[in-house]
C-alpha cells in the first residue's frame, strides 16, 4: 500500500514533467509573431500577431505606426490601423523592395526595425509649385487634378478591385507605369510622378487620363487665353 503511494508521488515530481518560466506562464510557443519579448522588437513578441493588419486596434500597430513616423511618414500614431496606416504600409513595402501587400508581415516587420529608408515627402506648397512649373498651359487645373488624385500625397497608393494599383501625386496606373518604362518606386517620387504626368498630358494636350478629377476641375483653358492681343 505504502509502495503504491511513493510510486504515484514519484510520478508527479518526475524530472521529464514541462518547467514553466518563472512568471508562470507557459512558452508561448511559435505563435503570436514567433519570438520573444527579449530582443526589444515588440511586433516579434507574443503579443503581436503574425500578421498585423486593417481594422486591428491595439499597441502592435502603434508600433508599426512608430516606427514609420521615426522614418518620416506622414502618420498618426493612434494605435488604430485604418486606410492611411495601409497606403503608408504599402509605400513602405514599395520603396523596400517588399512584396506591396498592405499588411505587416515577419519581412516587414524585420525591414521596419532595421531598413534606413526614408519617408519624408515635399509638402503640399511644394508640390503645387513644381506642378504649376511643370504644367504652364494650365497650372491651377494640374494642381486640382494632383489635389484630387491624391490630396496632394506624394505616397498615396490605392488599391483596384482588379488587383492593380495607382499610385503618387497623379495617381498614375499600373498600366500606364509600364508603358513610361517607370518603376513602382519611381512612381512614388514626385519629381518622376509629376513628368509622367507631364508626358501622359502631352499625348493630346488634354488631362483625358484622369476624367473624373478632370471634370471636377473645369474646362483647359485655351493656350492662347491671357495672351496679349
Amino acid at each position: 500500500m505504502h509502495a503504491r503511494v511513493r510510486v504515484h508521488a514519484t510520478r508527479c515530481e518526475g524530472a521529464d514533467q514541462p518547467q514553466l518560466p518563472e512568471s508562470g506562464r507557459a512558452p508561448s510557443g511559435s505563435g503570436g509573431g514567433g519570438r520573444s519579448t527579449g530582443d526589444g522588437r515588440p511586433l516579434f513578441s507574443a503579443n503581436c500577431p503574425p500578421v498585423v493588419a486593417m481594422g486591428e486596434q491595439d499597441e502592435c500597430v502603434r508600433e508599426v505606426q512608430r516606427l514609420l513616423h521615426a522614418k518620416g511618414a506622414d502618420i498618426d500614431v493612434d494605435g488604430s490601423f485604418g486606410p492611411q496606416t495601409q497606403r503608408r504600409v504599402t509605400a513602405f513595402q514599395v520603396l523596400t523592395g517588399l512584396r506591396p501587400n498592405g499588411v505587416v508581415e515577419e519581412p516587414t516587420k524585420r525591414a521596419l526595425y532595421t531598413s534606413d529608408v526614408r519617408m519624408g515627402v515635399w509638402p503640399p506648397e511644394k508640390v503645387r509649385e513644381r506642378v504649376r512649373e511643370v504644367f504652364p498651359e494650365a497650372p491651377d487645373k494640374a494642381v486640382a487634378i494632383a489635389d484630387c488624385q491624391s490630396f496632394l500625397d506624394p505616397l498615396h497608393i490605392l488599391p483596384n478591385t482588379n488587383g492593380t494599383r495607382n499610385r503618387g501625386l497623379f495617381q498614375i496606373s499600373d498600366a500606364r507605369l509600364r508603358e513610361l518604362g517607370g518603376t513602382p518606386r519611381q512612381a512614388l517620387d514626385p519629381e518622376w510622378n509629376i513628368q509622367a504626368a507631364r508626358r501622359l498630358w502631352s499625348r493630346d494636350r488634354d488631362f483625358g487620363d484622369w476624367p473624373h478629377c478632370a471634370r471636377a476641375a473645369g474646362p483647359t483653358p485655351s493656350p492662347t487665353a491671357g495672351s496679349p492681343s
